[in-house]
């Protein structure tokens, strides 16, 4: 980081996410390395037979998006984000990456209104308590608040998706979705609520920490 604390990305103007370099800006969070576990288990997911329709939520910089769409050749994308300065950049990084064909970026909160049926739901939306969310010269105080700031308890967000995912996933479909330790037991409960059918787990990241709520539909 420089000496004011911002995030080297910003500075560079670049984050390295899953073997690929992202353009990233003030307007973006900065690509976590734990959110190639999500990465990880959708691809695997995806490669199977007619998986091909994917919700991106909170897109950000578009780096699920693009990754996904770059591994798996035949996959659809639809990207969802509040922010237009994040999808101008989500859609520059499509355009760089060569998935622009295959990546829908649209202005929205959660999905746009009508779709559905989709096989993976992959988010990783703002998870931080409101009174937690770090302040400068912290480099997270640097990133935009729509990216971080979960509302009182950090779910706030989450609550919104899971109002609504089971509405827009079709039979056998995959909903992942990224927080941390101090809200995961929250989530996991959100997550059992809206699909009481499911299989539903908790997955770690590279120091161990729940990460991640993995719910497979039937």
């Amino acid at each position: 980081m420089t000496v004011t604390g911002a995030p080297q990305a910003y500075v560079t103007g670049w984050k390295g996410f899953y073997r690929r370099e992202f353009a990233v800006n003030e307007h973006v969070l900065v690509p976590r390395p734990e959110t190639e576990h999500l990465i990880e288990d959708a691809l695997e997911f995806m490669r199977e037979p007619k998986r091909r329709r994917v919700l991106d939520v909170g897109t950000g910089s578009g780096a699920i998006a693009c990754t996904i769409a770059s591994e798996i050749s035949d996959a659809i994308v639809t990207a969802s984000d509040v922010s237009l300065p994040a999808l101008f950049v989500a859609a520059h990084n499509a355009t760089r990456l060569g998935v622009a064909e295959r990546c829908t970026f649209t202005l929205a909160d959660i999905a746009p209104e009508g779709e559905g049926s989709y096989d993976l739901i992959i988010a990783n939306l703002p998870y931080i308590p409101s009174a937690d969310v770090p302040q400068k010269p912290d480099p997270v105080g640097f990133e935009p608040s729509v990216a971080t700031d979960g509302g009182a308890d950090g779910l706030e967000e989450y609550r919104k998706l899971l109002a609504r995912a089971p509405g827009l996933v079709r039979a056998g479909a995959l909903v992942l979705m990224e927080a941390a330790p101090p809200t995961m037991a929250g989530l996991l409960a959100l997550a059992r609520a809206a699909f009481p059918e499911a299989a539903i787990t908790v997955h770690r990241d590279y120091a161990g920490l729940e990460r991640y709520v993995r719910i497979a539909t039937r």
